[in-house]
């Protein structure tokens, strides 16, 4: 006799329409197509058939050893004309369809067979070497053996916890469906014994639940005079795995240290006797119309600080007139973002500035579809990562992974030395047309940019601009930090007039915005602010984090004696010339 699972997969493959059962809308107990057997239930299941949905079908037990009853779009009209249609299949469309699976069990017998069916942890603990991984998600068992060497993230994070329950590493980190679109049905193994994925369950709620209380308890984000004050309330109401994630450089992080200190070394010089008593800092960024010559960069796993993540950079965005930039790895899917873009521009009555961070995938077809889902969505540029064609080296985060195994020899050795599929380190100046014949006149602009010679190579291709960036320190330790000192003074002074450069990595404070754009930026991004500032505050705390900005960079603009962003020149800033040798 076949499993409840195996009962499930025979009848999801059995149907033309098993493409397009979605977990969202999976197995809604319905009313009507009465029984007289106690143990028959009826489910109406809408929308990609997912291991989600055999998941949930053998979840609740049903399709032992009875029959299958598949009615049609035609056939529920009519049930409904007998009266016999449930209200939740009211308005069905023709990939609609409705399951009734009645078993010849008693309810005793079917929960006994159930319960035999469950996997315990001592069997999933059995399963975690890289060539055999298993994990436990909300419950759940998946093998992951094989998807592990396509993760985005590497295989350390999932072969490091192979044989445990994952729910807290995972969810924070991974949008809903995250399992279901990416394994095949036979990857999903069974369900966990219900008490043993209740403790799993409530000791997951419980911390969620405490970092909800010290976020409840912050002060006003009123009270928040300065970006650091942000980072620092966030702190509060974040996990240690969260916090260093954010912060984490790599190597011994000298290079996100040295992104700070180098606009420190640098010295505004002002202009007095000017009227500055209307000053305005808008300008254009990527093309777009901007309040301030600033963007949100690109960056991934908001989700880790606040329940609604990007979207809440997206909220404080839109509220304050700057340019998102969406990550390729973003918590939420890029449809989730564009959505909640299309809600705020309906809701203010402006389109708002959004740009797609692309990253080249060893299977360009994902890559492909990507941009195009991008281009499709109506983003104003796309933003093309070149400082990440292999995975970084944070050891910080390595030791906070969760993983027994990440210092141990054998197998578990190979995250030090992989490449995740993400990452392509076969990308190269030729992959560039193919970019620009997908991206149907878009804008492209390079990031992770740090030599003066690849800047000129970007504009002799045709590329929009370039983003002068170490990745925040993140990828390479002990890597220049800044280019635009040498360009507009002892190289190429025509270079920045000609094409559009941009700034990330270390800005904090108004004036460090005023310097990049001294030295040569048309504008800077900023990343780890937005995501500490939304993690403490969600969307307010981005506003919050504009607000900020703004206030100091119109009050330095009036100390320089400046009215204007464009007024902004290489006279007005001094720089220790010690930082540049």
């Amino acid at each position: 006799m076949p499993s409840p699972l195996q009962m499930t997969c025979v009848l999801v493959r059995s149907t033309p329409l098993r493409s397009r059962i979605h977990p969202s809308h999976v197995l809604r107990p319905t009313r009507g197509y009465a029984s007289s057997s106690s143990s028959s239930r009826s489910y109406a299941v809408a929308g990609a058939a997912t291991a989600g949905a055999m998941a949930a079908l053998a979840l609740l037990g049903v399709g032992y050893t009875g029959h299958v009853r598949l009615d049609s779009p035609a056939e529920a009209d009519a049930s409904k004309r007998r009266g016999g249609q449930p209200d939740s299949l009211t308005g069905l469309e023709s990939r609609d369809m409705m399951f009734q699976l009645q078993t010849n069990d008693s309810p005793g017998d079917s929960a006994g067979r159930q319960a035999e069916s469950y996997i315990t942890m001592e069997e999933v603990a059995r399963h975690n070497l890289s060539q055999d991984a298993w994990v436990v998600v909300d419950g759940k068992v998946y093998d992951v053996t094989d998807f592990h060497k396509f993760h985005p993230g590497g295989s350390g994070i999932i072969v490091g916890n192979a044989g445990r329950d994952v729910t807290e590493l995972f969810r924070p980190v991974h949008p809903p469906g995250t399992l279901e679109n990416n394994l095949a049905p036979e990857n999903f193994k069974g369900v966990i014994d219900p008490k043993e994925a209740e403790a799993a369950r409530l000791a997951f709620e419980t911390e969620q639940q405490r970092l909800q209380k010290a976020r409840n308890d912050l002060p006003p984000v009123e009270t928040m005079l300065g970006i650091e004050e942000l980072q620092e309330a966030a702190k509060t109401c974040m996990t240690p795995g969260a916090i260093d994630y954010y912060a984490a450089g790599a190597l011994d992080s000298y290079s996100v240290v040295n992104n700070r200190e180098s606009f420190r070394k640098c010295r505004l010089v002002p202009r007095v006797l000017r009227d500055v008593s209307a000053v305005r800092p808008q300008t254009k960024i990527f093309g777009v119309d901007s309040a301030l010559p600033i963007y949100v960069s690109p960056s991934s796993n908001a989700l880790l600080g606040h329940p609604d993540g990007e979207l809440n950079i997206t909220r404080g965005a839109s509220a304050t007139g700057i340019v998102q930039g969406i990550s390729a790895v973003a918590s939420y899917s890029l449809a989730d973002i564009l959505n909640e873009k299309d809600q705020m521009d309906e809701a203010s009555g402006r389109k708002m500035g959004m740009v797609y961070q692309v990253y080249f995938q060893r299977d360009r077809s994902k890559t492909e579809a990507q941009v195009r889902q991008a281009v499709e969505g109506g983003v104003n540029a796309l933003v093309l990562t070149v400082d990440s064609n292999v995975g970084d080296n944070r050891q910080s985060t390595e030791k906070l992974k969760g993983s027994r195994f990440s210092a141990e020899p054998g197998p578990r050795m190979g995250p030090i030395t992989e490449t995740p599929t993400f990452h392509d380190p076969s990308l190269n100046w030729d992959d560039i047309v193919w970019l620009q014949s997908l991206a149907q006149g878009l804008p492209i602009y390079l990031k992770g940019v740090c030599h003066i010679d690849d800047v000129r190579r970007a504009r002799d291709m045709g590329l929009a601009g370039c983003i002068l960036s170490n990745h925040g320190g993140r990828q390479l330790d002990q890597r220049v930090t800044r280019i635009l000192m040498r360009i507009e003074k002892l190289t190429d002074p025509q270079l920045l007039k000609d094409f559009e450069v941009y700034i990330d990595g270390g800005i904090r404070r108004g004036s460090d915005v005023l310097k990049a754009v001294a030295l040569g930026a048309r504008g800077v991004g900023l990343g780890r602010p937005f995501l500490f500032a939304q993690a403490a505050y969600g969307d307010k705390g981005v506003i919050r984090a504009v607000r900020i900005l703004e206030n100091e960079i119109v009050s330095a603009m009036r100390l320089l004696g400046l009215t204007s962003i464009d007024q902004v020149d290489p006279t007005m800033i001094e720089c220790l010339q010690e930082m540049w040798k």
